[in-house]
């Protein structure tokens, strides 16, 4: 019954924290998310805190938002998007990592303000770019060193523009639906110079 009653509490802790943190977001913005008022908002202590989370980056990242993101921005399969029947659609798992932005757009816009500290700048350029075609260096073990660098270099070129399209689209309002910003951003992708037949990145071992 005592460890129940532990993990009660941990859990109320935490749901507490999170939602201070949205609190805060959604009225202060990222400039006003400090541990200290987000503890005096959730009405803990700072050791509490401490006890949960390494600091306000780790909490930004344990949240269920955060968690969401990591599932649906999953690596793409690079084949099947080439490969999608109809050239001018948005590839679907695109379409729906924008309608889940869209959908907790008051938590995100905050995250990919020009004003948020370089540490989640960075953690969002990675989960939103890099991290989705990472994957590719892998699926030629056999490359030679010059290929190797090619793909590195190519995924750093997609990994940012996209990151970059995600960034402006966040800080020019979401002017456009998710619908149609998942299908520029597939057109993009489709018609990336590094992922023409003539790269190592695409070219049979």
């Amino acid at each position: 019954m005592i460890e129940r009653s532990t993990d009660m509490r941990a859990v109320r802790s935490r749901t507490q924290m999170e939602n201070a943190l949205l609190s805060i977001l959604e009225k202060e913005g990222i400039k006003g998310l400090k541990v200290k008022n987000l503890c005096e908002q959730a009405g803990i202590n700072r050791g509490t805190f401490y006890l949960h989370y390494r600091d306000i980056f780790h909490l930004i990242e344990e949240t269920s938002f955060f968690q969401g993101l990591l599932e649906v921005f999953a690596p793409i399969q690079m084949q099947e998007l080439m490969d999608y029947p109809d050239p001018q659609a948005a590839f679907p798992p695109i379409t729906k990592a924008f309608e889940y932005m869209q959908q907790h757009a008051s938590f995100f816009k905050a995250l990919f303000h020009p004003d948020a500290p370089a540490e989640i700048q960075e953690r969002l350029r990675y989960l939103t770019g890099t991290r989705l075609y990472d994957h590719l260096k892998h699926q030629q073990p056999e490359m030679d060193k010059e290929s190797r660098l090619f793909t590195e270099y190519a995924i750093a070129y997609l990994g940012n523009a996209q990151f970059g399209l995600i960034h402006h689209w966040f800080t020019s309002g979401r002017a456009m639906p998710p619908e149609d910003i998942a299908r520029m951003l597939t057109v993009y992708i489709r018609n990336a110079p590094c992922l023409d037949n003539t790269d190592p990145l695409t070219t049979p071992p």
